[in-house]
């Protein structure tokens, strides 16, 4: 059992290596001379010779309680950096040479908002945090009267009805948006809607069904 327990700890450990694999990397000075003058306006007749100097050498400095990477070019000044995180770097000639882990980067979350909404008549869904709100409303359920009802979009978003199969975010921006209000008779359970809503992201939403005065809907808006 001892044995078995090793052997996975290896692998594991194994594996923690093969997802964050070694690199090495040459960070460069910005430039080989700097220039360094006043930028603040100066009156009439006066005027001013700018510092112009050649990259000296590098050092790694801590600055603000963090290691920073120094060009020090001289009279007309230094260029810093922060050091990459996870890395050791040492000053050599006209930089930095860095090694170490590379730090894994986070994903952008594709999706903004997603969820069901159960949207009243007479009331306003926000597609972009899934409330039902007023405030950065997309859509409407205007009820006219029983039988007469419409989803109507508000405040600059637009919409087209995709039909009874998902169109997913690039389907659904290909379509034909229009500012046009849809009435519900056309839309029965099943039928998807594609929306663009008033801060520009694209949204799918799925009429689930009716409820009463109530109307079901899930829908996913992306980032």
């Amino acid at each position: 059992m001892l044995r078995k327990f090793l052997v996975l700890i290896a692998g594991l450990a194994g594996l923690a290596l093969m997802t964050l694999p070694a690199s090495a990397a040459f960070i460069q000075c910005p430039g080989a001379t700097m220039k360094r003058e006043i930028t603040t306006p100066l009156p009439n007749n006066w005027w001013q010779t700018p510092i112009v100097a050649g990259l000296q050498s590098t050092d790694i400095q801590t600055i603000g309680g963090k290691p920073t990477l120094v060009c020090k070019y001289g009279a007309a000044g230094q260029i810093m950096r922060l050091k990459p995180p996870l890395q050791t770097c040492n000053p050599v000639s006209g930089g930095f040479q860095c090694s170490g882990i590379i730090q894994p980067q986070p994903q952008p979350n594709p999706i903004k908002s997603q969820g069901t909404i159960n949207l009243p008549q007479t009331y306003m869904a926000n597609l972009d945090n899934g409330q039902v709100t007023q405030a950065g409303a997309d859509l409407w359920y205007e009820a006219v009267n029983p039988i007469v009802k419409f989803l109507v979009p508000q405040n600059g978003a637009t919409m087209w009805v995709g039909g009874a199969s998902a169109q997913g975010k690039n389907g659904c921006a290909a379509g034909p948006f229009a500012g046009s209000k849809i009435p519900l008779l056309l839309v029965p359970a099943g039928t998807h809607i594609c929306v663009k809503t008033d801060q520009g992201r694209i949204s799918e939403i799925r009429v689930n069904g009716y409820g009463g005065t109530t109307l079901s809907l899930s829908y996913t808006t992306w980032n």
